[in-house]
């Protein structure tokens, strides 16, 4: 997809983290932006940002795993865009420790914010693009998508079942020029990690995941990225 034209662009999770990152890199090159998070004075924080490096952005405030909150936001970004070339699924949640020990409010957030929470935009974006023959969509999974580790047994559940409903997606828009990928970065040194005790200076950077955001974007019509797994390069 081109970075020359304006791209109109949704990211779910932009409040912070990665999704921040991807939204500030991108914003450089001027594109549009529908921003979805839960929390409203993050967001306008990121939406001045955008603003402020050459890009337009607006927000929508709530819980991407709910229906209702997705349907809103979808018609906002519509109606603020004027159309939806790239969706970045991007939010996501995570508790560890022993499977027995996670509670089932724990599972379920899991399971709402990282996969329903997929599911619901795709549900959306996947018929829009289909119409325009075009479109890239990127899902935030995790090198926990294509591994397990102990300790992180719903979380990789959840990063599990997004791998299967991308990889299904993709040989259902096979003869169309909609792709999807997913990203699958191990450890991001990101907000996520602070007050944990881990070692963030051998992590992944956030901005080693936005240059693979932009590889994907940036990619020529005659290639169609299936995954990238990003791994920490210090040891």
């Amino acid at each position: 997809m081109s970075f020359d034209k304006q791209l109109r662009i949704v990211i779910t999770g932009a409040s912070s983290g990665i999704g921040e990152a991807i939204a500030l890199d991108l914003a450089k090159n001027g594109h549009k932006f529908f921003l979805t998070g839960r929390n409203k004075a993050r967001l306008q924080k990121v939406a001045n940002k955008v603003a402020e490096k050459g890009g337009i952005a607006y927000y929508g405030v709530g819980d991407v795993g709910n229906t209702d909150v997705v349907e809103s936001h979808y018609t906002q970004a519509l109606s603020h865009l004027g159309g939806i070339d790239v969706l970045i699924a991007n939010a996501g949640v995570g508790y560890f420790g022993y499977l027995e020990d996670i509670t089932i409010e724990q599972f379920d957030e899991q399971f709402s914010t990282n996969v329903r929470g997929v599911f619901l935009w795709l549900r959306k974006v996947v018929p829009l693009m289909r119409q325009q023959n075009r479109g890239q969509i990127i899902v935030t999974s995790s090198n926990l998508g294509l591994e397990v580790r102990p300790k992180a047994s719903i979380y990789c559940a959840t990063k599990h079942a997004v791998q299967a409903m991308v990889r299904a997606l993709r040989e259902e828009l096979k003869g169309t020029m909609v792709k999807a990928a997913t990203i699958n970065p191990g450890a991001v040194a990101t907000p996520w990690f602070e007050g944990r005790n881990v070692d963030r200076s051998k992590m992944l950077q956030v901005s080693d995941v936005v240059k693979a955001v932009r590889l994907i974007i940036e990619q020529s019509e005659t290639s169609d990225i299936d995954h990238i797994l990003l791994l920490p390069g210090r040891k």
